[in-house]
């Protein structure tokens, strides 16, 4: 595969399938003049070929502490994967947990696999979760999950022979049971490649095994060059024969790690959204966890409100690549588990000043983005999002809106249940490693405690902690200002962003709104909590200047509150680990309500070997040792 190397890797934009439908409803894809799914059956095509022919349910019933993993190639309308969640509930054990990952080139549109998907009524609910959660068409993995995490979609959008160089690093050996859909061999030559069958080779664990829908000699010589067993068998319907069979010896180049007992508990440190989001991901996998914290969303994370959109660029850049992940993925885990505090309202960005307004024009031109992410609008479109806003062009992100953050983080952390445990009152000052493998943590009050594993998660606390690695990262204090609503922005439906931002009101009972926030580089680290009365001006100030409408200037400032956002040089967060026993998640800065529940699943799903929910590029982006003195600085282009 070394013609596909990561970095020859091109991010164009992800284009929808062209659909239509036949006299009998089937869907068929333009771009390859194929049906998705048999004329007669479907769904009786799908348990026959994938999953009775991958000895499902039977291999589900033996008993282990690794998710059950497949790889498909070809989600097309999602059939596969909601047959084989619908039999996954009713037949595996509840230990057990399943992580799905499918390749698409052509993504269908939510209309277009909600029509396809009428035909199997029984089935609705789960396509009515995945059309919640479909992601937007960008290039790279979208990690989606559902029923509190036993079940995981990993959604890879892109050509399949370019993305397969970026999941396959982090993959080796993780996968029992490869769906080879996607259309015929002569339909869509293109996929059928060597270089397919050595991946499945590579990824599959000892005794893995494969189906699908076709005998093609190709195919067969294709498996078998590659290392696999293959069997004919009576075909679906018509067709009059199908392949399957099994990897008998797992490839020798990697060996998998041992799984870490689930009985030994994980340490964190941290009390904000980034320390929630590993201890939820670490507690639905059965991992026992001590939360070390000075107080729960006590600092970053304890705002009365929080904007949840992702961070883009003009060009199509890496910092803009995690975002579109990260967003996608927060909204879904936002919209499930933390459903009673996520309120996807949308947001508009206003061009009131000349350089944002040539940012959006170039956006527009590039049109790199799908407009269910992100939307250039014109002065009148602006005022149809809300009469009361100025009539400038602007940026209208649907999808994105704002969470409740204090309540959040409790929310999340009651839901990780008995396996959690939480210290508060104890600020970590001093971290140190232990003969055993360990580390030892100190208190500033001279408290000891010990961590066979350990993640550090305390936002800007992590300066002093990270110091002794020579990694640098900033801490930027802000303020944030509420006010009483007035007669007019209590009608405010959306965020609205400018060089500062404005929320809707939290709620009927509190009618208030959040205005922010300072970027302040200096100041004094013993009392950067004190309120200073030139902030709240500032924040004021600027939400007056930029918005420039008169219910601006009667809003009454009712409490402030400031904090410190953890900062990166690159703009891009740090997930990752400095040794086998050491996590690292920090540097989210402004935008910790959307990166951190992706982060937190990068940090967890690297220490169990599991399929990571990111590039392999974008991996080593976030690893933390980027940021060790005398390491290059990687590229930081503006941002919109």
């Amino acid at each position: 595969m070394s013609q596909n190397k990561p970095n020859s890797v091109k991010y164009a934009p992800i284009q929808h399938a062209n659909v239509t439908f036949n006299a009998l409803g089937i869907p068929i894809a333009d771009q390859f003049d194929d049906i998705y799914f048999n004329n007669e059956n479907g769904l009786a095509e799908t348990n026959y070929v994938f999953l009775q022919h991958n000895g499902l349910p039977e291999r589900w019933q033996t008993p282990r502490n690794t998710p059950f993993t497949i790889a498909e190639t070809g989600f097309g309308t999602g059939l596969n994967f909601l047959a084989c969640w619908d039999l996954f509930e009713r037949t595996a054990p509840a230990s057990q947990r399943l992580h799905y990952v499918s390749f698409e080139k052509y993504p269908m549109a939510p209309t277009d696999i909600a029509q396809a998907m009428a035909a199997f009524p029984h089935l609705s609910q789960y396509c009515q979760a995945l059309l919640e959660a479909y992601p937007a068409p960008h290039a790279g993995c979208h990690r989606i999950q559902f029923h509190h995490h036993r079940v995981t979609l990993d959604l890879w959008f892109g050509d399949l022979h370019e993305q397969l160089p970026h999941w396959l690093p982090y993959a080796q050996q993780t996968v029992d049971a490869w769906f080879l859909d996607g259309f015929a061999p002569d339909k869509n030559p293109q996929m059928w490649q060597d270089s397919l069958y050595q991946a499945m080779a590579a990824s599959c664990r000892e005794q893995g095994t494969f189906a699908t829908f076709t005998a093609a000699g190709s195919v067969r010589r294709g498996l078998q060059a590659a290392g696999f067993e293959v069997k004919k068998s009576k075909g679906f319907g018509h067709k009059r024969e199908m392949l399957h069979g099994m990897l008998p010896t797992a490839t020798p180049s990697v060996t998998p790690a041992a799984r870490p007992d689930p009985g030994v508990p994980v340490t964190i440190v941290g009390g904000g959204i980034a320390a929630a989001c590993v201890a939820w991901s670490l507690t639905q996998r059965g991992y026992q966890v001590h939360l070390l914290s000075e107080g729960i969303a006590d600092g970053a994370s304890g705002n009365a409100q929080g904007a949840v959109y992702p961070l883009l660029q003009v060009e199509l850049s890496p910092l803009s690549r995690f975002h579109l992940s990260a967003f996608d993925h927060a909204r879904q885990f936002y919209q499930g588990i933390g459903k009673p505090y996520w309120h996807g309202c949308g947001m508009v960005q206003l061009a009131t000043q000349a350089k944002r307004l040539q940012r959006q024009q170039k956006l527009a031109e590039h049109g790199v983005y799908a407009p269910t992410m992100v939307t250039s609008l014109e002065a009148d479109q602006t005022q149809q999002i809300w009469a009361e806003l100025p009539a400038v062009p602007s940026l209208w992100y649907p999808s994105s809106g704002w969470v409740a953050p204090p309540q959040l983080v409790h929310h999340l952390l009651t839901q990780c249940g008995e396996r959690l445990t939480v210290q508060q009152g104890v600020s970590i000052q001093a971290v140190t490693p232990t003969t055993d493998g360990g580390w030892r943590l100190t208190s500033e009050h001279g408290e000891e405690f010990h961590a066979h594993t350990l993640i550090l998660a305390a936002g800007a606390g992590l300066l002093p902690l990270l110091q002794q690695w020579h990694i640098a990262t900033e801490a930027v204090r802000g303020q944030v200002t509420q006010v009483a609503a007035n007669s007019t922005s209590q009608e405010c439906p959306v965020v609205v962003c400018y060089k500062g931002y404005f929320t809707p009101v939290l709620d009927s009972e509190t009618a208030c709104h959040c205005v922010g926030a300072t970027y302040q580089r200096q100041f004094d680290p013993q009392h950067y909590r004190e309120l200073a009365p030139e902030d709240t001006a500032t924040n004021l100030a600027q939400l007056q200047s930029d918005v420039q409408q008169p219910w601006t200037h009667n809003l009454v400032p009712v409490a402030d509150r400031a904090a410190l956002r953890h900062t990166t040089r690159d703009h891009l967060p740090m997930a990752g680990w400095l040794s086998a026993s050491l996590g690292i998640i920090g540097g989210l800065s402004s935008r910790g309500f959307t990166s951190a529940p992706l982060c937190a699943e990068l940090l967890v799903s690297q220490w169990l070997g599991e399929p990571l929910p990111l590039s392999a590029e974008l991996v080593k982006r976030l690893a933390p040792e980027r940021l060790q003195d005398g390491e290059a600085t990687l590229e930081c282009a503006p941002y919109l």
